[in-house]
Order: structure tokens, then sequence, then C-alpha cells
């Protein structure tokens, strides 16, 4: 539906004209007019009609989430619209009836007034006109919707939805397994619905996964929303594995059956937290490069032409994008958008607008309920309706331990579990700061399968776990402040490795000095500068380089860490 405009006499515009008219009265009523029009003009401005369209979606449970929203928006923001447009109404009547009183009261803005009062009724009545009309629209689709499903007997969602999802769900897991893994950190998002759990993977998750998976879940409102930015998907012991404290393994076995009944795959899944504690899902299988071959090269069936109209209508985001914090993405993502559509690769094209819009709406809050984990449904599958739980073959188990021996990083991540109880309480200790910031860094490198920096990244955190502090000082040990900079400068090369590497990979033909450059810049750093000077000198260094300035503008902030390490280093030394 179209946007509900507010009517040029409503507008402060309108009444400012009034200004010299009025300075002709002997005395013009005290009004608080222009300042009431401004909040009016912000009230109506707030609310997005064109979200209540019925024609924007496609599925059962889409309608339904949108008609909650609609609710809400009666009871809040469209409440909020109506009453203001009676405070106009109110004020300009008020005015109206005292400057009547002067005979010679200048007609203009008696005028001006009048038409206030009438602009003030019938807006309210556009508005009640259209939330009613937005009403109708969305049953009428909603019950369309119903029949369909009906008649056609599947009482699920839309076949292209599902073929579409799977496809994507696919694709990126394709990317995961990969040697090196994704080029990019995989996000994800997980929709609950009342029965039902679902899960979307993508490089940056936002409205586009949402729309998605609700539309997965028809008739299953209200939903449940999670994401966890700090979050990573990695492909770890041939498993679908979640770098995250939010996640729990039973949320996983949901995730797990749905995937099941929804897209016939039974896919090995388990959450590894920040601690290094793994919690696994439900027995899974391989999955064979047959499958991801196919869903890399499955269409479906969207058109460049549908992709070059969905852009357009984003236009007025984006260039709202285009000067916030996150605009040189944004520009090189619209630039990739339009170079996907001239060569006619719409599903990329739809993918890459899909992460677009994430950054677009990042800010825009939601994505943080508590999921639901009762696991009557996770028991009705194990048990076969029998009441008797399934145990898988004995062989099968022996199986898959064998395949995690001979996964490369194995001796990574049992070294991780075994460190796991001692890295939980130095998350608890006085080193906490440095103990998680290494351990993103290495959620970060094993999602590359990078496991030879990441066991250089952990020998620095078993270093801090081992040390006792520096003498009862406010300051660090100086042995500590050494071992936070070498965990930090551990982080840093990671980062300009993988930095050099996508560099590489771009086949420039600036390449080969740009990783000449950030060859240069790890040499700079000093692994154990023991001085005041070797200390101010990589503060200088780092504050000045351009390099660094370029890295940290283009890829990760390396130098806010390392700055940090020096100044309590500094510190330490001066003690």
């Amino acid at each position: 539906m179209a946007q509900v405009k507010l009517p040029a006499a409503l507008t402060a515009a309108h009444w400012d004209k009034q200004k010299s008219a009025l300075a002709k009265a002997a005395k013009a009523p005290a009004t608080k007019l222009p300042d009431e029009l401004k909040e009016l003009a912000k009230l109506n401005g707030a609310i997005d009609w064109d979200e209540f369209n019925a024609d924007n979606y496609d599925s059962e449970g889409e309608i339904a989430a949108i008609t909650g929203e609609l609710d809400k928006a009666v009871g809040g923001a469209v409440k909020a619209l109506l009453a203001q447009l009676q405070t106009v109404e109110k004020s300009a009547t008020s005015f109206e009836t005292e400057a009547k009183k002067d005979k010679a009261f200048p007609k203009e803005p008696l005028t001006a007034v009048a038409a206030i009062i009438k602009a003030a009724k019938d807006h309210r009545d556009e508005v009640n006109a259209s939330v009613e009309a937005a009403k109708k629209a969305l049953k009428t689709k909603g019950d369309k919707l119903a029949a369909e499903q009906k008649k056609a007997g599947a009482g699920g969602p839309p076949p292209k939805l599902v073929a579409t999802a799977r496809s994507r769900l696919l694709s990126t897991i394709g990317l995961l397994v990969k040697p090196g893994g994704a080029p990019k950190p995989v996000r994800f998002m997980i929709v609950q619905g009342k029965k039902t759990t679902g899960l979307a993977l993508a490089y940056a998750v936002g409205p586009a996964q949402e729309k998605l998976l609700k539309g997965l879940l028809p008739g299953e409102a209200p939903y449940k929303v999670l994401k966890d930015p700090k979050a990573q998907v990695i492909w770890e012991n041939k498993s679908l594995t979640f770098v995250s404290d939010k996640l729990s393994g039973t949320i996983l076995k949901k995730i797990q059956l749905w995937l099941k009944k929804q897209f016939k795959l039974n896919l090995k899944m388990r959450v590894r937290k920040s601690d290094g504690q793994v919690e696994e899902g439900d027995a899974g299988e391989d999955i064979s490069d047959d499958l991801l071959k196919q869903a890399a090269s499955a269409a479906s069936g969207l058109t460049t032409a549908e992709v070059s109209k969905r852009r357009a209508d984003m236009a007025d985001d984006i260039k709202k994008g285009l000067a916030g914090p996150a605009q040189a993405q944004i520009k090189a993502l619209y630039a990739s958008i339009t170079e996907l559509i001239k060569a006619g690769k719409a599903d990329e094209a739809d993918e890459a607008l899909d992460e677009m819009e994430a950054l677009l709406h990042a800010d825009d809050g939601g994505g943080n309920d508590t999921l639901d984990e009762d696991t009557d449904e996770i028991q009705a599958e194990e048990t076969g309706g029998t009441g008797r739980a399934q145990l898988p073959a004995k062989e099968d188990n022996q199986a898959n331990d064998s395949e995690t021996q001979e996964k490369p990083g194995a001796a990574f991540t049992k070294r991780m579990a075994t460190m796991g109880a001692a890295i939980k309480a130095g998350l608890a200790g006085p080193e906490k700061a440095r103990i998680k910031l290494g351990m993103e860094k290495i959620a970060e490198l094993t999602g590359k399968s990078k496991f030879a920096d990441a066991g250089k990244v952990l020998d620095a955190i078993e270093g801090l776990l081992g040390n006792k502090g520096g003498g009862g000082g406010d300051a660090p040990g100086k042995e500590a402040a050494l071992q936070a900079w070498k965990t930090r400068r551990a982080a840093a090369v990671a980062s300009l490795k993988a930095v050099a590497t996508q560099v590489a990979n771009a086949k420039h033909a600036s390449s080969a000095k740009a990783i000449v450059e950030l060859q240069a810049v790890i040499k700079n750093l000093t692994e154990a500068p023991s001085t005041m000077q070797q200390v101010t000198e990589l503060e200088r260094w780092l504050k000045d380089d351009d390099v660094v300035t370029d890295v940290c503008e283009l890829a990760e902030d390396i130098r806010t860490p390392l700055l940090g390490a020096l100044t309590e280093l500094r510190g330490a030394i001066a003690a």
C-alpha cells in the first residue's frame, strides 16, 4: 500500500508562511501549533505503510507475522499519530476562536488555521481507513494462501521457497567445507515457531533471512528470532560447528529435526563455546560431494529483472547506508550486484542484496529472543513413537570416531577440550579480557582451518592461564603484560596473513606489492619488546603507518588491541 502522506496544510512550513500576516495583528493568540505540527510530521513519517502491504508477502507465516506487526502499530505508532492529530486540531480550533474575537484580525491566518482543522480531521479518517484496508487485504491474502495450501494438500510452505532455502543452505555449507573455509565469516539466524525451529546461514543475516524462515514455518506465529553477531559457523570434525555462547545442543537437535523433515538433510551439528566446551547435536551423516555440487548448480528461477526491482525498492535505505558507518561495504556490494546482474547471475546478485540489506538494518535491534528448549518433539523423534530410544549402530559410532581422529585439526580440538575447564576459569579471572580476545581469534582461525596459527594463539592463552599476576599493584607485571602483547600480536599476524591470502587470490596488478607491504608489517611487529624505546617506536609506527591504516579501515582493526597491549606494557616497564 502507498505511504499515507501528510497534507501540505499540516506542515510547519505551511504555518510559517503566516508570520508576516500575524505580525500585523494587534495581538495574535498564543499557540503551540509550530511545534505540534513538527511533531505530527515526525510521527507520520515514522510509519512505513508499505510494510503492511499484503502484496509483499507470499506465505501464511509471513501474513500472520505482519498482521501481528500491524496490530502492534495500531496500539503504538498509529495511536500516537491519531492522538497528535487531535492535539493539532484542538490547538488550531482554540487559535481560530480567539483570533475571531478581533474583528480586524488578518484573513490569511484564519484561512490557514481553518485548513489545518479540516486537514487534521480528514487525515485522521484517512489513517483509520488505511489501517482497516490493510487489515482486510492481509486477511484476504491469508485466506487465499490457506485455501491454496488446503487445495494442494501440502500443508507446508511453497515448494519454490523450500527449494531456494535448501539450495542456499547447501551452497553455504559447500563454502565452509572447502580447504581454508569460506572467504568471509558465516553467521546464523534461527527462527522458532510454535512447533518448529529453522536455520539460515549467510555472510550477514537480516530481514531477508528472517522473512525466508518465517515463510518456511507457515501458521506457527508468534515467532522467536535469534542471531549472534559475534558468533561464527565453521566446518570442524566433519560437522557444522556453531562457535557461539548463545546456542545449546538442544536447540541444534530441534534444527536437525527440521532439516530432516523440510530438506531431507541429516547433518552433523555441534556447538563450541568460547571456553572450548563442546555440545553435540544428534548423530548425523556426511554430506556427499555430489549433493554439494547439485546445490551449487541449482537455480531458483529468479530473474535479473526481479533482482533489479528489489534493489530499486531498497533505494532509500541504500542512500542512507551510503552516508553511514558501513558505506564502504555497501558501496562495494552495490558495484558487485551491478556486475552480477549484467552477467545474468540473478541468484548470486540476490544473495548479495541479502547481505547488503542486513548491513542496512544492522542497528534495527531484534534477534535476541530466548528460544524454547522443550525436548518433547526431540524425544518423540528419538523413540520413534515407541517410548524407547533408538540407538545408533555401534559400527557407525566406531567409524565416526575414526574419521574424527583423521580430521585435520583434531589434535588442536582435543587440546582445546583438555584446556576447557582452565579457559572457563580464566574467563572469570584477571586476564579475562585478553583470554576472550584470544578465543575470538581462535574461532576465526579454525573457521578457516588455520589450526597452526590458532595453536600459536592458544599457546599465548596458555601462558596467560599460568600467569599469577604482577606483585599486587594495579598495573600488571611485566611478564603478564608481555604475554598480553604476544597474544594480541599473534592474533594480528593471523589477520594480516588472511588479508594477504585474499589479496593474492584477487590476482590484481598491485597484489604483489601489497603482499610485500603486509609482510613488512608482520616483520615490524616486534615479538617481545622489552625496553621503553622499543614500546615507544612500536606505538609511533602503529599510529602512523599507512599500510596499518589501510588494513584497519578495509579489513580488521588490528591497531586498537595492539596499542592497548603496548600501553599496559609501558606501565609495567615503568613500574
